[in-house]
């Protein structure tokens, strides 16, 4: 595709606006002008802060270094010519005169729009009550009062042992708190780990002092004072906590496309390019369904965000997309780094390469004989390793 093929001819100097100042969004606004283009970029966004990184605030949330989460400092927008628009975040879009809504009712015209919207919490499963100590972690200002309220707790439980639970739990028991996790699977992160180092990871949590409930939900939350003190599992089992945090996974921020009119099914559904059922939009990251060999898929990571971010920057750009990179995520949790690259399933064997006791293995998993994910602990050149022999692999035609 060269830039006289865009779809309205405005080339590399079109009207580019981006709704989500996420690590997508970002990217998408530096790549487009790192890759010659010279018309206004402008990215919107409904938080005021600057952008930043949300994966530091569950590996970080007790410390307070706010100005290390952002991508860049303020004046790298200005030298960029790229306009932030934060605290104001896009409402409604209207395809046939090209215009995104803010809420503030500002109307920002566009010749390619690039919806970089992440996902959102899944619904909080219970009725809080209205208390203090229940939250999620997505913000910076969630983090702000995760921060507060562990510093004044002396129990906390964790509803989830997805990623963001779990790297929790390695923080609050890092200060002393009593700390429960709560999940309704029968192991930890099934989706997203082998048994191998997922039974690695149990055993390190439980070494480090915290409980794990699988196979439980709660149900109820109890206060004193207006906080929360006390949850109430299924089976009737009461856990004390002054602090809760919810982390049972996220649905896609879909809803904007959706109203207007986008394909969407779990996600924003995209084409290679990253490009929506409407030529002038585009979906990156979190939110776009896009397709891969084994059907339709969506990827939540940073990596995913970047590099589907980047691709929309050289299609825009009438630069060749080429093949998207391994996806690969990273988790800092009970004492260790884990490094994930390539799928989870369909695999039929697993590898298992280094020393479990050591705290230094990789786990690669196959499908007959093609490689196709693996993960590695304390040990980042295996991971490198995995990744460039996934790289390699012919995709299926």
């Amino acid at each position: 595709m060269s830039a006289t093929d865009l779809d309205d001819g405005a080339g590399t100097s079109g009207r580019a606006v981006v709704v989500g100042g996420g690590h997508g969004g970002t990217q998408t606004a530096d790549a487009l002008r790192r890759f010659g283009w010279t018309g206004p970029v402008t990215v919107v966004d409904a938080d005021p802060w600057q952008p930043y990184q949300r994966p530091p605030l569950s590996k970080g949330v007790l410390g307070d270094a706010r100005d290390d989460l952002c991508f860049h400092g303020p004046e790298h927008y200005a030298d960029e010519s790229i306009d932030l628009v934060l605290g104001d975040g896009a409402v409604a879009l209207d395809r046939a005169q090209r215009e995104v809504r803010l809420a503030s009712g500002r109307v920002l015209g566009y010749d390619h729009l690039v919806l970089g919207l992440g996902s959102v919490a899944r619904p909080v499963p219970f009725d809080t009550a209205g208390l203090d100590g229940i939250g999620v972690l997505r913000t910076r200002q969630d983090a702000d009062a995760l921060r507060r309220w562990a510093f004044e707790a002396r129990s906390a439980v964790l509803v989830g042992a997805g990623f963001i639970g779990l790297e929790l739990a390695t923080q609050l028991r890092g200060i002393g708190l009593d700390v429960t996790v709560v999940e309704t699977a029968p192991a930890l992160l099934t989706a997203a780990l082998s048994d191998v180092t997922a039974d690695f990871l149990r055993a390190r949590h439980e070494a480090d002092g915290v409980r794990l409930r699988f196979g439980a939900r709660v149900v109820a939350v109890d206060g004193v004072g207006g906080r929360v003190r006390r949850v109430r599992l299924d089976s009737g089992e009461l856990l004390p906590a002054d602090l809760v945090v919810v982390g049972v996974g996220a649905l896609p921020n879909d809803r904007l496309a959706a109203d207007a009119g986008l394909a969407v099914d779990d996600g924003i559904v995209v084409d290679h390019d990253f490009r929506t059922s409407d030529p002038a939009i585009f979906a990156i990251g979190d939110c776009a369904r896009f397709p891969t060999p084994g059907g339709p898929s969506r990827l939540t990571s940073v990596q995913h965000a970047f590099d589907s971010g980047t691709r929309v920057a050289k299609v825009l750009t009438g630069r060749e997309g080429g093949p998207m990179p391994v996806p690969w995520f990273w988790t800092d949790q009970a004492g260790v780094k884990v490094q994930m690259a390539g799928g989870v399933g369909g695999h039929d064997r697993v590898e298992v390469l280094g020393s479990i006791q050591d705290a230094r293995f990789s786990v690669r998993r196959y499908a007959g004989d093609l490689l196709v994910g693996g993960e590695s602990v304390g040990w980042p050149q295996e991971h490198l390793a995995t990744r460039r022999e996934l790289a390699a692999v012919p995709a299926p035609s």
